[in-house]
């Protein structure tokens, strides 16, 4: 009797243990009319423009508030966005991008972070990979923090 009830427990617990990671506090995620600063890794200029671009866009969508400084902020997005040139099965030679992000509390703690979002020049895009590295990011994070 007793292995049947350590089998049962075991394979309840494996069902379950997916979602554990997936119910979130919501107090600990930003929410609407918070306050964001937004951090870029990288020194390549070419990634900080993208940058620049990510940070126009979130003040465009206004779901959150961007300030200047991390003092002002409730949150950090921290952005990792590399910028690579050279030649690709998709590029042409031209820059391409990835991105991820982070969102970290006050304290240090990662509270969300984003899956890799990548994006090569071609003509879909205007051979603009950096807008469209950011596009993909944001449409993701619209789609998450609704």
């Amino acid at each position: 009797m007793a292995m049947k009830t350590n089998v049962f427990m075991l394979t309840v617990v494996c069902l379950l243990l997916p979602y554990v990671g997936m119910s979130q506090d919501s107090s600990k995620v930003p929410q609407k009319g918070s306050k964001v600063y937004v951090i870029g890794e990288s020194k390549n200029e070419d990634a900080m423009k993208a940058i620049d671009r990510l940070i126009d866009e979130l003040k465009d969508w206004a779901y959150w508030e961007v300030k200047p400084t991390k003092d002002e902020a409730d949150f950090v997005l921290k952005a990792d966005i590399k910028a690579s040139k050279g030649m690709t099965l998709t590029s042409w030679g031209g820059t391409s991008y990835t991105l991820t992000a982070q969102i970290i509390d006050k304290g240090g703690n990662v509270l969300w972070e984003s899956a890799q979002y990548k994006a090569s020049p071609n003509g879909t895009n205007g051979f603009n990979a950096g807008n469209a590295v950011v596009k993909k990011f944001m449409r993701a994070l619209k789609k998450k923090f609704k």
